[in-house]
């Protein structure tokens, strides 16, 4: 079993959701980042998250991001971020429990 950061539960009221998303970013192992053509073309909370999370990546010289895509091509990915197109990653094409599997392995056997 793998704790989970889901922000809809770990948000207080009260607090500041910056605070505690960056928090939670600072402390996860992995961060399994689903991306999506929405995802993609948002310049949100998302972007911002996933920069935090990429530059945690360069500091501590290790892999963080999971990605997993869904319904986009190696071109949009590139478009967002040319090193995250170099990644291998996950398709969700490949069905909800295969993901899953393969997620759960990369997280338990690192």
């Amino acid at each position: 079993m793998c704790p989970v950061w889901y922000d809809e539960y770990s948000l207080k009221v009260g607090y500041s959701p910056r605070e505690q998303i960056e928090k939670g970013l600072k402390e996860c192992k992995k961060c399994i980042l689903i991306l999506t053509p929405n995802y993609l073309t948002n310049e949100g909370w998302g972007k911002k998250e996933f920069d935090s999370v990429f530059t945690r990546e360069l500091v501590e010289k290790q892999n963080i991001v999971l990605p997993v895509w869904h319904n986009v091509s190696v071109a949009d990915i590139y478009q967002y971020s040319p090193s995250l197109a170099d990644r291998v990653a996950l398709h969700w094409s490949e069905g909800f429990e295969e993901v899953a599997r393969k997620l759960k392995h990369a997280i338990e056997t690192e």
